[in-house]
């Protein structure tokens, strides 16, 4: 064996590969993660200014000088020809009076074809900081993310490019304009909305290529007359979170679009939200929805849900009595996931759950059961079990995911489980580990 050192673990074969490839090495870190590397060696020092990529935070440095400073060599030293990615978060702690200093920022990134811009503006005082025009006629722009920023656009918009948009606590001069901002989107796939701060009341989506839409809306909005209509033929997902407005309105969808649904809401807000989401297919309830539907039930019938074929309902087992009833209103659903919430503070005790009614889907169209929590083996479970297997006239599958650690304490769980009686001769149930 030669006892002359391994020469080839002293060569830095990182440090020989040519600058492009260095450069799209650096362009998956951090602006401030490159910065870092030119401490490596001489080979790396230069390195970090030619990556197409810009990410400034304005807590990384001492004060706003530095930011600044840092933000126009970037711009100004003609090292990179396009950017790819800017993502720029000024927060008000290094004496941010206003920023005026963004804008050629935004104005050389656009006219070097970027593709990605995320903007977080946030001030004390409540001033956002208004885009740039520049950025509205941008032919590269890909995808944007707008937080904390006034959304003055100019008359004329061209995004041809953008696909992906965050609006994240925005300030609008007025009703109609996000409705022309998301219009003007032609390729637009998927939309984030999170309840603007002010000026916006009422705002319609109008989209002929969105496929994906979720609304978050403050609860601080219901106090005005506020609403949301929605008119996007090509809408496969929508997702809607927080507080209703005051009118909820699809004009326009395509009508296999997937609903999700977490509200915690007044509701009387149902009122004109239920039926406006009655032609959809696919529909995720989560509890604390499933609660506001049940005592918006005392007040009037829910609307029949005749489209629906797939429902996902999480609930807790306190309410799981009012599950055939609620059932009423899906005469044609055919596959049911069931999710069981807060367990531990209700699950006791509720051996004595009694079903009183039968529900049509049971009868002429459920066929698919998946009980999508982990099953302990408690009478409650076993009750749900049994109403389901035997009043379900077409049920082809149940699916159950079984804690086994709570349910080996169980004398006989799935013995007596298998020995059900089943109305479908073709229900077949199947044990999924947890």
């Amino acid at each position: 064996m030669s006892s002359r050192p391994n020469r080839r673990l002293k060569v830095d074969r990182i440090s020989q590969l040519p600058d492009p490839l260095i450069c799209q090495i650096l362009s998956h870190l951090s602006t401030k993660d490159a910065v870092k590397t030119s401490v490596l060696s001489t080979r790396w020092r230069n390195q970090w200014p030619w990556v197409p990529n810009l990410e400034l935070r304005s807590r990384n440095f001492p004060d706003l000088d530095s930011l600044v400073s840092f933000g126009n060599g970037f711009f100004d030293s003609g090292n990179v020809s396009f950017v790819d990615r800017v993502k720029l978060t000024i927060c008000n702690d290094k004496g941010v009076e206003n920023a005026s200093y963004l804008t050629p920022w935004i104005d050389a990134a656009v006219r070097r074809k970027v593709k990605h811009v995320h903007v977080r503006f946030r001030h004390a005082d409540g001033n956002f900081y208004e885009m740039p025009s520049s950025l509205y006629l941008c032919q590269t722009l890909a995808s944007l993310v707008l937080d904390l920023v006034d959304l003055a656009i100019p008359e004329f918009v061209s995004l041809p490019c953008l696909k992906t948009m965050l609006l994240k606590y925005i300030g609008y001069p007025d009703d109609a304009v996000l409705e022309r901002f998301v219009s003007s989107c032609p390729v637009l796939e998927e939309l984030e909305i999170d309840t603007p701060l002010n000026g916006q009341v009422f705002f319609r989506v109008l989209s002929r290529s969105l496929k994906r839409l979720t609304l978050r809306i403050a609860f601080a909005w219901e106090e005005y007359g506020s609403g949301v209509v929605i008119d996007a033929p090509r809408l496969s997902f929508l997702s809607i979170s927080d507080a209703l407005p005051e009118s909820f309105v699809i004009t326009n969808v395509d009508p296999n679009v997937k609903l999700v649904v977490s509200i915690h809401s007044e509701i009387d807000r149902f009122h004109s939200f239920l039926p406006g989401i009655s032609k959809i297919r696919d529909v995720t309830i989560f509890n604390d929805t499933f609660k506001l539907i049940y005592e918006y039930s005392k007040q009037e019938p829910l609307p029949r849900f005749g489209h629906v074929s797939r429902l996902q309902v999480a609930l807790s087992f306190s309410y799981m009595n009012w599950l055939p009833t609620f059932l009423e209103s899906f005469p044609n659903l055919k596959s049911l996931i069931l999710v069981c919430n807060n367990r531990n503070g209700d699950y006791k005790g509720m051996g004595h759950m009694s079903f009183s009614s039968v529900p049509e889907c049971l009868l002429s169209s459920l066929e698919f059961v998946d009980f999508n929590f982990a099953i302990r083996g408690d009478a409650a479970e076993m009750k749900l079990a049994r109403y389901l297997l035997e009043n379900s006239a077409i049920l082809k599958k149940v699916a159950l995911r079984l804690d086994y650690c709570a349910i080996k304490i169980q004398d006989g769980f799935v013995k007596k489980l298998f020995k059900i009686p089943r109305r479908s001769s073709e229900c077949k149930i199947v044990i999924l580990d947890w």
